[in-house]
């Protein structure tokens, strides 16, 4: 139960944002850096520790933190990567019928079940020591284009700028979004944060958040009327 509210909450994070349709196509952000969105937490682990213990690499990378199917925190010169994974809560079980469970893929989500057994990668969250937000802006803007939405919060300096990087010509949209916070410092806007999500899984996640409060109503009722 608090692993789908963690996941929903960070996917809602700025709902009127994320929903907002796009009127052309757009460039997909299919994942982040060398992980797809929908891999499992297994494969992504092995990645790290393959690259951390390659005594070749030129990179300094080490495994801070983890919880299975959950979470991968990675600190990678000198900047932090919290890899987050999703699977379908326990409680969902009961009104997932057990015949539409199939066997999952790796890394792509494409003809997997709805229902997750293993943790799969729906978002990644970069941490760094303070920039000026429109350092960052203009680099993102360089990859990605203009941000779909920009919000700024009363003190004039707070916000978030929004790509939606979704390509929705198939059932599912592929794809995904970028969200740059703005926090203020000494009066001027400053950025320590940026998070990307998945689309496709953040749509499964809601489905399942659907299901989730049903179960939840029936067993109120349940126990209220034996």
């Amino acid at each position: 139960m608090k692993n789908l509210r963690t996941s929903l909450l960070l996917v809602c994070l700025c709902p009127q944002f994320l929903l907002a349709q796009v009127d052309q196509t757009t460039s997909s952000l299919d994942g982040f850096a060398e992980a797809s969105w929908g891999m499992t937490y297994e494969s992504i682990r092995e990645k790290f520790l393959s690259m951390a213990t390659n005594p070749d690499s030129k990179e300094d990378l080490q495994l801070i933190n983890e919880k299975k199917d959950e979470r991968l925190l990675v600190k990678r010169n000198g900047i932090f990567y919290l890899y987050r994974f999703y699977k379908t809560p326990e409680l969902v079980k009961e009104v997932r019928p057990k015949e539409n469970r199939g066997p999952e893929t790796d890394p792509s989500i494409n003809g997997q079940t709805e229902y997750r057994e293993s943790g799969i990668l729906f978002s990644v969250g970069v941490t760094f020591n303070l920039v000026p937000s429109e350092k960052i802006k203009e680099k993102l803007e360089k990859k990605y284009g203009k941000p779909k939405k920009e919000s700024i919060g009363d003190d004039k300096v707070s916000g978030a700028s929004i790509w939606e990087l979704v390509d929705r010509r198939d059932s599912s949209p592929r794809g995904g979004y970028a969200v740059q916070w703005r926090e203020g410092y000494k009066k001027n806007p400053y950025t320590r944060r940026i998070d990307y999500f998945s689309a496709n899984i953040r749509e499964m996640i809601a489905k399942d958040y659907k299901d989730f409060f049903s179960v939840q109503e029936t067993k109120t009722l349940r126990d209220l009327i034996p």
